[in-house]
């Protein structure tokens, strides 16, 4: 799969210098996108020779036979020999913890075709900021604000740490009234206070996700309700141990519903300490000076860790057993989202990273179409924003790209 390099252009943020997202919905003016081919990810197929048409914010027809009265005001694109796709998310990005990355950011995301991005941690009055954006290119943003964390947490920056004395429905009510999308659990919260978490969501009918904890055993919090599981940690070493343990956690998961967003490209990275081809030259604009010196120090300490011939054996190890792994999980029917930890790992660039990604999943198994759904369908489906979202129908925004070729 390579969509980034088919990519034409994406309707629903350019067309004729116009931001067709923010028509008024009850104009008469329409955009008739004519003979095109749709990339139906429902069901794995294209349909050929489609005309769309998009009527303000939303898909209002497809079809052969589309009829308006001659005073419409109507703009036309010629679709023949291209396709439609939905607009792709990034399902683990960190957009929201500095007010410039809208600016700064945007374009990089909408050039890769990724009209929507999960924020997984940071700043709520940012997120609430980007979400009130009422001109220029726009990003659909489901984020969870700062990050729920042990006490002390793995990051001050962005989490909220939380112990046995924390009231925690209180915590909890704060971050819905001010904007709160999910709540994102971290890496050393505690079994307790996880269960107060699963306890409140479940009587206001809310949802958590985010990293297996090292002090909660995965079987309990995929029990608990947690929706996605972020990254390989926790997942990768019990498949190292048991794998009958692993398939147990399998079942678990399809029983719960439980998402994996294994952000593969993290790992892939990791096996890259030698390579100086992991800086992008042509994505280097998109990179802060405190980031891009973040990603600095911390590759070099990467580095100075791993200096040894059979570190880096370990790594490349490592790294195609985390294939399997993915493969292991798709082939039982444990569903996928496609998310790249931009902010989150060195080196992840904006937009192009997930392209690697969806790359990455069809290495360890999944096939393109399956692929393209964890990027697209999957997230609609996760975020319950199906009706909206996921796929090229009547009636869902019109985040849509238009292809010079079929990426799948």
């Amino acid at each position: 799969m390579n969509i980034v390099r088919t990519i034409f252009f994406i309707i629903y943020i350019c067309y004729a210098n116009t931001i067709i997202g923010q028509t008024n919905e009850e104009n008469t003016s329409f955009l008739v996108i004519k003979s095109i081919h749709l990339i139906d990810v429902s069901n794995g197929k294209v349909i050929k020779n489609q005309d769309v048409v998009i009527k303000g914010q939303y898909i209002h027809y497809i079809g052969n036979s589309f009829s308006e009265a001659s005073s419409a005001n109507i703009e036309y694109i010629d679709g023949n020999g291209k396709y439609l796709c939905p607009g792709l998310w990034d399902m683990h990005f960190h957009l929201c913890w500095d007010k410039n990355n809208d600016t700064l950011l945007y374009n990089a995301l909408l050039n890769n075709g990724i009209t929507g991005i999960r924020d997984m941690g940071g700043d709520l009055k940012i997120m609430n900021d980007f979400k009130r954006l009422e001109s220029g290119p726009i990003i659909s943003i489901y984020g969870a604000g700062p990050m729920i964390d042990g006490n002390p947490p793995v990051y001050r920056d962005f989490s909220l740490p939380v112990d046995s004395s924390s009231d925690i429905p209180k915590l909890l009510d704060s971050l819905r009234i001010n904007g709160s999308d999910f709540f994102k659990t971290y890496s050393l919260i505690e079994e307790e206070q996880l269960k107060e978490i699963s306890m409140y969501c479940k009587k206001n009918d809310y949802h958590f996700a985010g990293h297996l904890s090292e002090y909660v055993k995965p079987e309990t919090s995929i029990s608990l309700g947690q929706e996605s599981i972020e990254h390989l940690n926790g997942l990768f070493e019990i498949w190292n141990e048991s794998k009958s343990r692993f398939d147990g956690l399998i079942n678990l998961m399809l029983a719960n519903q439980t998402y994996v967003c294994p952000t593969i490209i993290t790992y892939q990275l990791k096996t890259k300490l030698r390579d100086t081809s992991i800086v992008n030259t042509a994505y280097s604009k998109y990179i802060s000076a405190a980031l891009a010196n973040e990603w600095k120090i911390t590759w070099g300490k990467r580095k100075e860790r791993h200096r040894r011939l059979r570190d880096w054996e370990l790594l490349d190890k490592t790294y195609l057993s985390q294939l399997k792994l993915i493969n292991r999980l798709n082939k039982k029917g444990v569903m996928m989202l496609a998310g790249s930890d931009f902010a989150g790992m060195p080196y992840v660039y904006p937009g192009i990273s997930l392209h690697q990604e969806l790359k990455l999943l069809t290495k360890a198994g999944l096939t393109n179409y399956q692929a393209l759904k964890a990027a697209t369908l999957n997230p609609a489906i996760f975020m319950d924003k199906e009706a909206v979202y996921g796929s090229v129908s009547v009636g869902k925004f019109a985040d849509l790209l238009i292809l010079d070729k079929k990426s799948i």
